[in-house]
């Protein structure tokens, strides 16, 4: 199915392919810890992913914040040494697998599938401006909030990035199609992104709910978009594992119908490996 030469694809899953390749991923730093103690695993999944046919390839920096590493038991100091250094080391291994893009992935400062655990407005304006700052010192291409359910985080995410100059995408995991996770609703979102977001996208919901939100988003939405669901029958562990997934064809045909209604960006999410970006890639021929 030839595409628009425009679209760009999304590289999939890194947590998945970090616990597939033998990593333990204790919470609540999850893959943080990679970038410092097994970068040539973390880059083994860019590159992988870059040959595979993605366009974009996302930091691996979900959880590389000073507030989750102070509560992994680090004094203040060190809990920002240490995120810094995680969150640049990040930067350095996803430039290295030399994609067309890298974005600055920062996700909601808890467990993106529990958005009620938001820890109100001081620490969200600390931990998402300063990440936003590391970013910019480190100049990635696009800064990416990601799986954000959460209205007055998205709210607060959004303020940390007025003016920066960069590209900014935004993507929501949902309850259903008119409510984010946190149940406030989604064409909330689209006041808060009018005129600042470049892209907006669905992340980390099932296919079953992508089907229910999708079309609704684009309408209302009424400019570039993107999709990358995760794979999951059931929805995602906290870690990100998922116990039954939809098979290969499912995937492929899904992407099928995705492609048709002229995603700017399109890929995977959980529970994904570079094949499901091959597939991706292969249809796009």
């Amino acid at each position: 199915m030839p595409v628009d030469n425009g679209l760009l694809i999304m590289d999939g899953a890194m947590g998945t392919q970090l616990m597939a390749r033998g990593l333990k991923l204790p919470l609540p730093l999850w893959s943080a810890e990679a970038n410092i103690t097994d970068p040539e695993i973390v880059s083994a999944v860019h590159r992988d992913y870059v040959s595979a046919g993605a366009d974009i390839i996302g930091t691996n920096t979900f959880r590389t914040t000073t507030w989750t590493y102070r509560k992994a038991g680090y004094s203040p100091k060190r809990a920002q040494e240490r995120a810094r250094s995680s969150l640049m080391r990040a930067i350095e291994l996803a430039r290295a697998a030399n994609p067309n893009i890298v974005g600055g992935s920062i996700t909601s400062i808890e467990d993106c599938y529990e958005p009620l655990l938001f820890p109100g407005r001081e620490i969200a304006e600390d931990t998402y401006g300063e990440n936003v700052n590391w970013f910019i010192d480190a100049g990635v291409d696009v800064i990416l909030f990601e799986t954000m359910g959460h209205l007055d985080e998205i709210e607060i995410a959004l303020e940390t990035v007025k003016n920066i100059g960069s590209k900014i995408w935004l993507s929501l995991i949902v309850k259903d199609a008119d409510h984010l996770l946190s149940g406030h609703l989604i064409k909330d979102v689209y006041k808060l992104a009018k005129d600042q977001v470049d892209c907006l996208m669905l992340n980390c919901n099932t296919i079953e709910k992508t089907d229910q939100t999708l079309q609704f988003m684009i309408d209302d939405w009424g400019s570039e978009w993107g999709v990358y669901p995760n794979l999951g029958l059931t929805e995602p562990e906290p870690d990100g594992k998922i116990e039954k997934k939809v098979n290969k064809d499912y995937f492929k045909n899904i992407i099928g119908k995705y492609l048709k209604m002229n995603p700017k960006i399109i890929g995977s999410c959980c529970g994904s490996s570079p094949n499901h970006t091959k597939i991706i890639k292969e249809l796009t021929l």
